[in-house]
């Protein structure tokens, strides 16, 4: 199990408890601190004194990808679960992930469903979600799907060979799976909720610290990354989709990125002519650089 962290010492141990608390297999847990400030690293020495099955490993700060790759570097099992260090697993998550593997195995990484919580504080499923179909395609990656990372148990060598785009400050998991499945590896999907992300602050965790609490860089992230894989599937930004070309049309504007925002403006304009927004920003999108 690899769970990377920043500046998160008070809800980290939630995490490497449940970790810790994994029934029915052995495991051994690495903590990647990415060049913590708040003294994570002597607080988890303090609580886990002692505590064989842990393991944590320092590094300078270069973001989540980066951290990820440090420690399915340090990995020493044919497989390696991701957590994200303010999620939470059932008990049973590790072994059930594996079950399902097991049944398979010809894939190479298992997506449990969970609970998620959006950026309002609601909660969830991830299956339930309209927006979400299984990451077994080019086609679903194109129809923008994604993968959670707290979700996730992926084989360590083919991790260890696709490795997390560094990059990628945001979008690194989505971009990922791009190449996973390019690279012709199978995901699976496990239908049992084991796993909780969390999109917003917990404990005393300020929530302008938590990048998924901000919509539109998490969205800007996402957009990222379909640029960059465009460019060999152009179908993920030329998807149609009146929701799609609005918000990412007025998403771009908002961020001085007018040129970008007029393809999706165009064709927002064209799904509804009559409507006064999208003409007045596709104006207002040729007049800026």
């Amino acid at each position: 199990m690899v769970i990377t962290t920043y500046n998160r010492r008070a809800v980290l141990p939630t995490a490497i408890d449940g970790a810790l608390a994994q029934q029915g297999c052995t495991f051994e847990v690495i903590v990647v601190d990415d060049g913590s400030t708040d003294d994570t690293v002597a607080a988890l020495a303090r609580r886990y004194a002692g505590e064989p099955r842990l393991r944590v490993l320092t590094r300078a700060n270069g973001g989540p990808a980066a951290a990820r790759n440090t420690g399915i570097d340090a990995a020493r099992a044919e497989w390696t679960a991701l957590l994200d260090s303010d999620d939470w697993w059932e008990p049973t998550y590790l072994s059930s992930q594996l079950a399902v593997l097991a049944a398979h195995p010809d894939a190479d990484l298992v997506l449990c469903n969970g609970r998620r919580q959006d950026q309002d504080g609601s909660w969830h499923l991830l299956f339930d979600n309209p927006n979400f179909t299984m990451p077994t395609s080019i086609e679903a990656m194109c129809a923008g799907t994604w993968i959670q990372p707290t979700f996730t148990v992926v084989r360590t060598e083919v991790a260890r060979r696709i490795r997390f785009d560094e990059a990628f400050r945001l979008g690194d998991d989505q971009e990922f799976m791009w190449r996973f499945l390019d690279a012709g590896h199978r995901c699976v999907p496990n239908p049992a909720p084991l796993a909780e992300y969390r999109a917003v602050s917990a404990g005393d965790v300020p929530t302008e610290e938590q990048l998924t609490a901000d919509f539109d860089r998490l969205m800007l992230g996402a957009y990222a990354v379909w640029q960059h894989h465009g460019r060999r599937y152009p179908a993920v930004i030329r998807r149609r989709g009146l929701d799609f070309d609005r918000l990412f049309g007025e998403l771009l504007m908002r961020h001085g990125r007018a040129h970008e925002a007029r393809f999706h403006l165009w064709r927002w304009w064209l799904a509804r002519p009559w409507q006064p927004r999208p003409a007045w920003l596709l104006l207002r999108s040729s007049t800026r650089r």
